[in-house]
Order: C-alpha cells, then sequence, then structure tokens
C-alpha cells in the first residue's frame, strides 16, 4: 500500500492548483514551502527589473496564468494575465471597464490611467489593481501596498 500512496502523493505535490480556486489575499504573505505545497512547483521562474535595482523581483509563473513575486520568502503580489480564468472579487479578465465597475462592490474605485485601483482591509494593507487594454480588463494584480 505504501508504494502506491508514494506516486499519488508526488503527483499531488507536483500539480499546481488552479488560480480561480484560491483567494489571492490569502497568498500574499505566503511563504516558500506554503506556496509549492498549494501550487506545485511553477512552470517557469524568471527575474523581474523594477522601477529600482533595489525592486528586483524573483518571480514564479504557473501554467493557469497567475504570477506570483516574491520578496525575501514570501509572495508579496499575485498577478493574472488576459489567460487567465481567476475572478478576482466579481472581476474577470476580458470584461469591460463598466462590466468591473458593475461587479465589484468594493468602493472607492480609483481611476489611474489605464487601471482601476481598490484597497482591502487585512492585517496588512492590500490593493487591487485592475489594468485595462484598449477595453477589456487585461491584467489583475492584487498587492501589499506598503511595499
Amino acid at each position: 500500500m505504501k508504494r502506491c500512496f508514494l506516486p499519488f502523493l508526488l503527483l499531488v505535490l507536483v500539480l499546481p492548483a488552479a488560480a480561480d480556486s484560491v483567494e489571492p489575499t490569502h497568498v500574499i504573505g505566503m511563504e516558500l514551502k506554503s506556496a509549492v505545497e498549494t501550487f506545485g512547483l511553477p512552470q517557469s521562474m524568471f527575474s523581474f527589473r523594477g522601477s529600482e535595482e533595489a525592486r528586483d523581483d524573483v518571480v514564479f509563473y504557473y501554467a493557469d496564468h497567475m504570477y506570483l513575486f516574491w520578496y525575501k520568502d514570501r509572495v508579496w503580489q499575485v498577478r493574472y494575465d488576459r489567460r487567465s480564468t481567476a475572478v478576482v472579487h466579481g472581476a474577470s479578465l476580458g470584461m469591460s471597464r463598466q462590466e468591473v465597475e458593475a461587479v465589484v462592490p468594493e468602493r472607492p474605485l480609483v481611476e489611474n490611467g489605464d487601471s482601476l485601483y481598490f484597497n482591502l482591509a487585512g492585517s496588512y494593507p492590500i490593493r487591487v489593481r485592475l489594468a485595462f487594454s484598449g477595453s477589456a480588463l487585461s491584467d489583475i494584480y492584487v498587492y501589499r501596498s506598503d511595499f
């Protein structure tokens, strides 16, 4: 019985969870071990150059189009790109700005350029950025706003 269980356990550990099944605010602050246990190993890992050298990030990319941005040993930002099926506070990728404004319950929605922002309460400040390309929601970012 142990021999049958071990391959199953290994399979469960390496298969990622679906990004749309996890509340992104629960991912913020997650440590490496918990992230790998929850999502499995990333499909790829890369560095992302921030606006300043001190703002460089290591990023894990998952096949369901979720990105985890790391600061030291914790996730500080989650991103979903236009191909993701994730829904964040009612908003899903591909929606128009009017549809997003109608379904997102948080207020105020602050407009800045091609994005709408709103804040969430928690043990630390979390902000959501809904980025539009043309008239469609193309990226969702959930991040610690005190970084």
